[in-house]
């Protein structure tokens, strides 16, 4: 999505009030549904532009941030038939879709042939103008490695959820000024329907409507295959290579011409062996050799098993886990305020953290890796401190915890070095029974 400003050449049509002529180019104070007031361009894509706006709803309301962004298709969903049922269905997939790392759709509606979806306005800028600013050099692992991470933990909720992006590239991604990656258009790209005369589909002819982008695209999504998450991944580590080495993988080629060019990545250097290797299987040309969704690729780039790691995971365990055992113990028992009076973005969050600790749970029951029992603390105890004494959080942390603690048992030495680390940083560990004993020994 480009940034760049309004097209001198655009036709500026009105309808008389300020409404939206229907198929006319819009300009600022153009009003859609009588609701949502155009302030200014925002972007343009290969689905359509974007423009920052304000919901005058939400301003009756005195909402203080009644700013939104609004998403106008252009004319190729009102090129067939059914295209605006298949938009809406696939828009409804992107509303399930509560997750950190992923653009909150709010709404999908159409005004004349103006079809269009709400979502929230983001701050910062593109992925590909972050990559554009470090062409050749790269960004470096230290601030890359938390954008890949947090890029492929958006992709994993998606893909949990069955759902693919098919579009993704930096410019459908935003990074925040606090470096936080969002992505953007879920579920819009892959739901046009075949021009073929198929009616909607999950699948889509992309080749047909152009709404892949070719440098970032698999064979599968130029053939119009059904789409399969391992794409997506194919996407991700071709924005993983530009964001460590500052330019694509295959000289910016599609895979096709990639492929017959003979072409192949050259290795990062300043990557681990691990970590190269998973971004080399990501962007192989042959979909069952890739990971097959974003937790494999999470669980192959970031799962490290060095005895340093379990180290460092058991002393982060038994800090969160001592502290809320003790809330629970000495402060209430349960939840001061029920699940269901929390607000509803806080229950989805809830539900996500309790969903990811209970997959890295079994993961690393599965494969006994350490970053996975890691991933499991983390979110239950992320869960712990939006619901303080919630029963679900504090099994999940005291779960994880004694499995920590096992671990850490094993070699005598690290097990009294851990649990000293652990004595200073609080006066309460101090007199927590296992560090007080492995201290004692």
């Amino acid at each position: 999505m480009s940034t760049d400003g309004p097209d001198p050449a655009m036709t500026r049509l009105r309808e008389p009030g300020g409404a939206a002529a229907a198929g006319a180019e819009l300009e600022a104070g153009t009003l859609l549904k009588g609701r949502f007031e155009l302030t200014s361009l925002a972007g343009r894509g290969g689905m359509g532009i974007v423009w920052s706006a304000v919901d005058r709803r939400k301003l009756e309301a005195r909402d203080p941030n009644p700013q939104v962004a609004v998403k106008i298709l252009n004319s190729s969903a009102s090129q067939h038939p059914e295209g605006f049922v298949a938009l809406q269905r696939e828009a409804s997939k992107a509303q399930t879709l509560a997750h950190p790392n992923i653009a909150t759709v709010f709404d999908f509606d159409r005004d004349g042939a103006n079809v269009f979806i709400t979502m929230e306005l983001l701050r910062g800028q593109p992925l590909d103008k972050t990559i554009a600013a470090a062409r050749n050099r790269g960004i470096g692992r230290a601030a890359g490695l938390p954008v890949i991470r947090g890029i492929a933990e958006g992709l994993a909720y998606a893909h949990r959820k069955g759902i693919v992006h098919s579009d993704l590239k930096p410019a459908n991604i935003f990074l925040g000024p606090d470096g936080t990656p969002k992505i953007l258009d879920f579920g819009i790209a892959r739901a046009v329907p075949s021009a073929q005369g198929e009616g909607p589909r999950d699948a889509f002819d992309a080749g047909s409507l152009g709404a892949y982008t070719e440098a970032y695209a698999t064979d599968e999504m130029v053939e119009g295959a059904d789409p399969a998450p391992a794409d997506d991944i194919y996407a991700l580590g071709i924005i993983a290579y530009e964001l460590l080495a500052g330019k694509h993988p295959f000289k910016g080629l599609g895979m096709a011409a990639a492929r017959t060019a003979g072409l192949s990545a050259a290795p990062i250097r300043n990557l681990r062996r691990r970590e190269w290797r998973t971004l080399a299987r990501a962007l192989s040309f042959e979909r069952s050799r890739r990971p097959q969704d974003a937790a494999e690729f999470i669980r192959m780039f970031f799962g490290a098993t060095r005895l340093r790691n379990a180290l460092i995971a058991a002393i982060v365990l038994l800090t969160v886990a001592a502290a809320a055992l003790w809330y629970r113990n000495y402060q209430q028992s349960g939840p001061a305020v029920a699940f269901e009076d929390l607000p509803v973005a806080t229950q989805q969050q809830l539900k996500y953290d309790f969903a990811q600790g209970e997959k890295a749970w079994t993961i690393y029951l599965q494969s006994g890796i350490g970053d996975a029992l890691t991933d499991s603390l983390s979110h239950y105890a992320d869960a712990y401190q939006l619901h303080r004494g919630d029963r679900e959080a504090v099994r999940g942390i005291e779960r994880a915890a004694d499995e920590a603690l096992k671990l850490a048992h094993g070699d005598p030495a690290s097990l009294k070095a851990t649990a000293q680390a652990l004595a200073e940083q609080s006066e309460f560990l101090k007199t927590y029974p296992p560090v007080a004993d492995a201290i004692g020994r």
